[in-house]
């Protein structure tokens, strides 16, 4: 879905009851996991065992500050192009005999560049020399800007200087994969612990019906040995049942509705609450009728959006960009440093109008033919509103279906849909993570522009934070403007952790939780 530069971890200090550590910790996700392959990862549940049971280049230790990983030390060339990075000899893949080598992640960001691979997260790193040259078969492989130096020196080139690159190789797609074993399983790399290796903290030790098992990795050095056991149970909505998992000790933190959040603070539970999803309208543009922009923006001045308020929970509120509001840049909050919403989303039948006539005329048709929205149950009484305003302004006919979570991500992955409401989560704290989801053609809404992209990319280039969100700025205002998708909603989530442990990592952008600090 429109699924890493400086990730804001909020570290959740508590202090812990009873005679010590737990040896168990339990959390709930949403959904099982399709694969365990690092370059693959795109659901919360993936990034959450393949950051918890890989270890990139690069780490971060339990304040979020950029630490030694794999390499135990880089340098940076003085124009901020080249980073050198010297992996420690002796670490080992958990199967104890495999070293990890500087090929283990040349070959990592090999398969994250390759067309057959379909990397969900490889736009993040197109800053590296050629990759996209690659990734379109412009460029051999020897031309990406990464080279292995012997077995422990691993260089990497960069189109330019970006300050926060370190802080992307801490994430899942920068993870190591062995060339050899990935040729052993024949296509099968991932697809089970028979055909997956794992190089951090944990190592996935056992599936059951309806659990992940996760267990210290006797043969990595970060390995944490105070839990024996971490079990990921799967439930189809966490929030659910929450607050009685909590209670009972069945689990150990979790996602809550915003109606539990008073009573678990009065248990003792820590809540983080961070406004960090944008819910927004995708167009599908592959679509004959909706890859005509003016189509879009009619529709998009078609909505009224204040008839949505009443109609959306109590933590949720309109939205007029793409950014959430809890995203910073260099510390400060980009959404209260560039504006809350720019000019193009007021409602305005009278431009709804014209943009449509130019759109039909542009198109050689004299009306549309009917379109369909689609989104989960619990949105269809906002998303009412938004059928009768665009059928009520431009009368066109507007279908609207209700689907399951599966649904609607197969569908929209699959481009067959014509609009969807789809959540939009960054998985760093950065803008840029919002927008890199745009940069690549094969996003979900089917969107590619070289003038955004282009603006993206300066953005990035930026070594001055305030220039920096200024370009940014441009970027989300050309990408208002070309309208793939309209931003409707904000979303604040709650997360409570119990009052028995203490040293969890979570991070608000995207749900990551980091188990090795715990105590």
């Amino acid at each position: 879905m429109l699924k890493k530069l400086i990730c804001f971890l909020l570290v959740l200090s508590f202090c812990f009851s009873g005679c010590g550590a737990p040896k168990t910790l339990g959390f709930d996700i949403p959904r099982g996991v399709d694969s365990f392959d690092p370059q693959l990862a795109g659901s919360d549940p993936e990034l959450i065992i393949v950051e918890n049971c890989f270890q990139g280049l690069l780490d971060k230790d339990e304040n979020g500050t950029i630490i030694p990983g794999a390499a135990e030390k880089w340098e940076v060339s003085e124009d901020g192009t080249v980073y050198t990075f010297y992996i420690k000899e002796g670490l080992l893949w958990n199967d104890g005999e495999t070293p990890v080598t500087a090929d283990d992640f040349l070959f990592a960001f090999q398969r994250l560049f390759s067309p057959e691979t379909s990397a969900p997260s490889r736009s993040d790193f197109f800053n590296i020399k050629n990759s996209e040259d690659y990734l379109n078969g412009k460029a051999h492989e020897n031309l990406l800007g990464i080279r292995a130096i012997g077995d422990y020196k691993l260089e990497i080139t960069l189109e330019s200087a970006d300050p926060l690159f370190p802080d992307l190789l801490t994430n899942a797609a920068a993870m190591p994969c062995n060339r050899a074993f990935f040729e052993e399983t024949k296509g099968r790399y991932g697809l089970g612990l028979a055909y997956t290796m794992f190089n951090g903290a944990y190592y996935v030790r056992r599936i059951n019906n309806y659990s992940y098992v996760l267990s210290p990795n006797e043969h990595s050095e970060i390995a944490n040995d105070g839990y024996e056991n971490i079990y990921l149970f799967v439930k189809d909505d966490p929030k659910a049942d929450a607050v009685n998992r909590l209670l009972e000790e069945t689990v150990d933190c979790s996602v809550i509705n915003p109606s539990d959040k008073d009573f678990l603070e009065n248990e003792g539970f820590d809540i983080l609450e961070s406004e960090n999803t944008t819910w927004a309208m995708a167009f599908n543009t592959n679509d004959e009728v909706l890859c005509n922009n003016n189509i879009r923006r009619a529709i998009t001045y078609a909505i009224d959006k204040t008839l949505l308020a009443p109609k959306i929970d109590e933590n949720f509120r309109i939205a007029d960009a793409f950014v959430p509001p809890s995203v910073t840049l260099n510390g400060l909050n980009y959404r209260k440093t560039v504006g809350e919403g720019f000019t193009g989303f007021e409602f305005d039948p009278e431009i709804a109008s014209d943009l449509f006539k130019a759109g039909l005329e542009e198109l050689g048709l004299t009306k549309l033919p009917t379109l369909t929205i689609i989104c989960t149950e619990e949105f269809i009484p906002a998303m009412g509103f938004v059928q009768k305003s665009v059928q009520d302004n431009l009368a066109v006919f507007i279908n609207l279906i209700p689907v399951t979570e599966e649904e609607l991500s197969s569908a929209v992955s699959s481009g067959n849909y014509d609009l969807a409401l789809v959540s939009i989560t960054p998985q760093y704290d950065n803008p840029g993570a919002i927008f890199s989801l745009f940069t690549d053609p094969e996003n979900v809404t089917g969107f590619y522009d070289a003038a955004f992209s282009k603006a993206v990319s300066a953005a990035v280039k930026e070594e001055d934070f305030t220039a920096m969100a200024e370009t940014f700025s441009v970027a989300e205002q050309m990408l208002l403007q070309a309208t793939p998708a309209l931003p409707l909603f904000y979303e604040t989530s709650y997360f409570a952790v119990s009052p028995r442990i203490s040293g969890l990592d979570y991070s608000v952008y995207g749900g990551h939780i980091t188990f090795r600090f715990c105590e």
